[in-house]
């Protein structure tokens, strides 16, 4: 159906073309960036049918993207079709008629087809609930939408809700060189957590939780340590490059490495250099130069290693083995200073794999150049 009158002439598209266009869009708006309902009014709600037919070769030659083959020949065609909302439908065919060619719309229609395929292939998919965490990383506000998220875990899972679960303190004013900023974040992230996720973890109407967070890693440390180890969970790591959430299929040829102490001492510092290097001096610059410092590393430190679930696997084997060897060789009286350098996904799963009942506190430090102390400082403690 057009905008325009429709001529006389025009061939009538079939209602089994008609049928199968509604199913593969889910009925909604096909152009990038819509997804309108077309089957209801979107204040009222009352049900009607709202769309219109588009078609990207024009059913006539004189139309918009006309063609004196095509036009005929694909008038009934499902792959020259979309369906659009009427603001829409007027774009591509009268506002904006030159900005919008025959490439630029089937790929629109591929985008939102696989998208709707995607989304609704629940075969051999279990659902999740998204879990975003965000919160200011000093000057910087967190970007992080359930957009995102869904587009992300689609491959393996179908998202339980449309916007997902937010933890976060929105617009927050208060930076993290401040100590009223981990005081207010970690109460805020344990009031969220357990009126938001652990009562409906506990009466099972969470299953699995998709993780996302980009916050100061004390804080993703302790969203771990909330989380634990005993319901499915999926951490996802922001990459840099490309800029995606999405796990990377790459060569995996990253080891870690953990370096022991030269001399055993009553305090204990635990320092993971990931992501950047952290050197001895710069801890021992806070504890005293009468101190075991534990490095836990790998060959390249860099703020983008972490590509493949595998990975991460093997950080939670290794961070959990090197714990009980701490506690092993430090007793268990004791609490383990925590320096981390290291990715988001890592500092999560690194108080996911604490054992609350077994293992050490731990009290965590952040680097942030605005505090009076320069340098790193004590933010919050872990029990």
């Amino acid at each position: 159906m057009d905008v325009t009158k429709k001529r006389k002439d025009r061939k009538d598209i079939p209602a089994k073309t008609v049928n199968l266009l509604w199913a593969r869009t889910a009925g909604r708006c096909q152009y990038e960036g819509c997804n309108e309902v077309l089957s209801r009014d979107i204040l009222t709600k009352k049900n009607y049918n709202a769309a219109y037919i588009a078609h990207i070769i024009a059913a006539e030659v004189d139309g918009p993207r006309g063609d004196e083959v095509l036009s005929s020949k694909l008038c009934q065609d499902f792959e020259n079709l979309m369906l659009m909302c009427d603001k829409h439908h007027r774009l591509i065919d009268r506002i904006e008629l030159k900005e919008h060619t025959v490439d630029i719309l089937k790929e629109m229609k591929r985008k939102h087809e696989s998208l709707i395929e995607r989304l609704t292939d629940f075969k051999s998919k279990e659902e999740s609930e998204i879990l975003l965490f965000g919160a200011n990383i000093g000057n910087q506000k967190f970007l992080l939408t359930s957009e995102n998220a869904r587009e992300t875990i689609t491959k393996t899972h179908y998202p339980a809700s449309q916007y997902g679960i937010e933890l976060g303190i929105h617009n927050s004013g208060v930076l993290d060189h401040r100590q009223e900023y981990w005081l207010m974040e970690q109460a805020s992230l344990r009031t969220n957590f357990e009126s938001k996720i652990k009562y409906a973890q506990e009466k099972g109407i969470i299953r699995h939780l998709s993780v996302f967070g980009l916050a100061p890693q004390p804080l993703l440390i302790f969203l771990g340590s909330l989380l634990g180890d005993l319901h499915p969970t999926e951490v996802y790591q922001c990459h840099r490059e490309p800029k995606t959430w999405k796990w990377l299929n790459e060569h995996d040829d990253i080891v870690f490495e953990i370096r022991r102490p030269q001399k055993i001492t009553k305090t204990v510092a635990l320092n993971f250099s990931l992501s950047a290097t952290i050197t001895d001096d710069r801890i021992q610059k806070i504890l005293g130069m009468d101190c075991s410092i534990w490095t836990f590393t790998v060959n390249n430190p860099n703020n983008d290693f972490l590509r493949n679930r595998e990975q991460l696997t093997r950080f939670r084997k290794e961070v959990r083995l090197l714990l009980n060897e701490i506690k092993a060789v430090h007793g268990q009286e004791n609490i383990i200073h925590v320096f981390p350098a290291m990715p988001n996904a890592t500092a999560i799963e690194l108080g996911r794999v604490r054992m609350p009942k077994a293992d050490l506190p731990m009290l965590i430090y952040d680097q942030n150049y605005q505090n009076p102390a320069f340098g790193f400082y004590e933010t919050l403690k872990i029990e």
